[in-house]
Order: C-alpha cells, then sequence, then structure tokens
C-alpha cells in the first residue's frame, strides 16, 4: 500500500460508486480503501493534534480496512452530516456510515441500510452554562433548548418534553456547529444531544469547560454504531465480526502488543486471534489472518475505547455501560468460533 489514504472532506460526497450490485467487499477491493463517513465529534470522528482523522468511529473504519485489505489505513474518512449520511450510504458513496449514528426501527428498516452492532453505548443529555439556576431537568421548564433538527436527539427531546409536561422550546439547527454557535450565543438556555458528544464539546470547544455542566439526567438510550447498506450479507457480516473481534479479544487479555506472541492454545478464540485457524475467514470472504491484523493494527476494545474517549483523554469518560458485561457493562459478544 503507498501510504496512507487518509482524505477529509466537508458536506455530502459527490459522484456515487458505479455499478448496482451489492457487493462491497468486491468494491473495496478494487478501489484498495474503506470509505467511511463520520459527523466530526471529536472522540469519534474528529481529528488528531496532527490534523488527522480519529477517534473510536475512525479506529473502526480503519480495523475493517486491515480485516479486508490488510493495511489499517487503507481508508477514507469523509465528514458528513446526518441529514445526507444515510442517503450518502444507500447511493453507494461511502462503504460504511458512523457519525453518532443510534440504532432505530425506522433507520433499520426504511432508509435501505443495516445498523451493524454497537461501538459505544450512550443516552441523551442536557448542557447549560454554569450560572444557569438549571440543575436537573425538571428545573428547565418552558427554556430554550438547542438541537439538531432530523435527529433522534430532536424527537426524543420532544418526547420528554410532552411526557414530563414541561414545554421546553426547540431551537431546531441543521448542523451540529449551528447548534453550537446558537448556544455560544445564548440564543437558547441549554443544548441537547448524546452524553458523549457534549462530553466532547465541553472538552475542546471552549477554555473553561467548568463553564459548561452536564446535567445528571438522561433522556434516552442510544446505542451508537455503524451502519451498511441493506442487502450486502457477506459486508454487513464483516463490519459485526470485526467488532466482535476487538470485544472477544479484550475479554482475553489480548492487545496490539501480545497478539503476535500467542502461543498454540485449545482454545479455539484465540486460535482465530492468533491467524493459525485454517478456514477463519472462509464465511466472510477473508484471509484467515483477518482478526489479528484488526488487533495488531488497531488493538482489542478497551485499548480504543481509553485511546479516544477513555479517563487518560480530553473527553475522560469512564467505560461505565461500555464495558464488558463481566465487568458490569452491556458487551456480550457472541463467540468467534
Amino acid at each position: 500500500m503507498r501510504g496512507a489514504l487518509f482524505a477529509l472532506a466537508v458536506g455530502v460526497l459527490g459522484g456515487a460508486a458505479g455499478g448496482l450490485h451489492a457487493d462491497t467487499l468486491e468494491d473495496v477491493r478494487q478501489r484498495g480503501a474503506v470509505r467511511c463517513a463520520v459527523d466530526g465529534t471529536s472522540g469519534f470522528g474528529g481529528l488528531d493534534g496532527a490534523g488527522r482523522p480519529a477517534g473510536i468511529d475512525v479506529a473502526y473504519c480503519r480495523a475493517v480496512a486491515a480485516a479486508v485489505l490488510g493495511h489499517a489505513d487503507a481508508v477514507q474518512i469523509e465528514r458528513i452530516n446526518t441529514a445526507n449520511k444515510f442517503r450518502a450510504l444507500a447511493e453507494r458513496e461511502v462503504d460504511i456510515v458512523f457519525g453518532m449514528a443510534t440504532w432505530t426501527l425506522a433507520r433499520d428498516t426504511a432508509m435501505g441500510v443495516r445498523f451493524v452492532a454497537p461501538t459505544f453505548h450512550d443516552g441523551q443529555a442536557v448542557m447549560t452554562w454554569a450560572d444557569s439556576p438549571v440543575r436537573r431537568l425538571a428545573d428547565a421548564a418552558g427554556k430554550r433548548v438547542c438541537v439538531q433538527g432530523g435527529t433522534t436527539s430532536a424527537a426524543n427531546l420532544a418526547d420528554v418534553s410532552r411526557s414530563r409536561g414541561l414545554g421546553l422550546v426547540q431551537v431546531e439547527s441543521l448542523s451540529s456547529e449551528d447548534r453550537l454557535q446558537r448556544f455560544l450565543r445564548r440564543d437558547c438556555e441549554l443544548i441537547s444531544g448524546d452524553r458523549a458528544e457534549l462530553a466532547a464539546l465541553r472538552a475542546t470547544r471552549t477554555p473553561d469547560p467548568a463553564r459548561w455542566r452536564i446535567l445528571d439526567d438522561t433522556l434516552s438510550r442510544e446505542p451508537l454504531g455503524p451502519y451498511v447498506r441493506a442487502g450486502d450479507e457477506r459486508w454487513f457480516g464483516i463490519v459485526r465480526w470485526v467488532i466482535n473481534a476487538t470485544l472477544i479479544a479484550e475479554l482475553h487479555g489480548v492487545d496490539a502488543q501480545s497478539v503476535e506472541r500467542l502461543a498454540p492454545a485449545a482454545n479455539a478464540e484465540l486460535e482465530v486471534l492468533a491467524g493459525r485457524r485454517p478456514g477463519a475467514g472462509e464465511a466472510l470472504g477473508l484471509a484467515d489472518g483477518w482478526a489479528r491484523e484488526v488487533i495488531r493494527q488497531v488493538g482489542n476494545y478497551a485499548e480504543i475505547f481509553e485511546h479516544n474517549v477513555g479517563q487518560g483523554s480530553p473527553l475522560g469518560l469512564a467505560r461505565g455501560a461500555n464495558a464488558l458485561w463481566r465487568d458490569g457493562g452491556l458487551f456480550f459478544p457472541p463467540p468467534l468460533r
């Protein structure tokens, strides 16, 4: 591979990929890169200190490239907003859509796309200014709330307002950036979005994070993760099992440093992670070493989480619901066999 294929484009991707067939794997191999849409949220699809795409969503795009092409850097990362990303996926302009994309019935059944598996469990929250008298959502009755229109956040906020009799006034924006700018101008007293997104804004978009306070109230369940086009079962399976492999590697204590040193084992999952189990990639159309390359080049789930959003990162998030089930979290990966 001739170096990294990173590209960041603001707005909608131009030019749909040719071909009407459903085999994304062959398209990716012919192109030599996996094309992923992200939304620019710090810690998920933003930029690192060198201006390169970085975050959990970018890491999983790279993990798919490692499994399919053998090179994690063989990716094209595109920034695309919520209003356009599912259309871009259905029209073959990208191969995978990330970008704080919640798994919902409507998206999974009526848009020509399919949710693959959660990579992050979140919930909607509300943030206000530290000098605001609002300490909990019940204090916000009648207040103006900035929210991005056309998102699950807007629908959830309307539901909560009605069910709790809060009379919240939604100030809807076309983009997450416009929503933030309105909050900065104090066009609204509060801003709403996924809790991790609000934590990212607080960590990166104000010189003093103490100026903004995220309320404890959780308004919704938000399983976040990638979408792929409906009808391409092999590509769906590849992306799903790449995610599972990172969780199973954490379960066995296998990380980017140790995966190449795994001794022969009776455990079938460890043999798949080591790339030694014959036929382990056949059903997915991949080489038997696909899982090894994912972990070697990108890491297990704990490494991905801690590097991008964990307590040593600017976001400083605890694992919480994103821990393995044995540690009190929600991740319970199926067997890798």
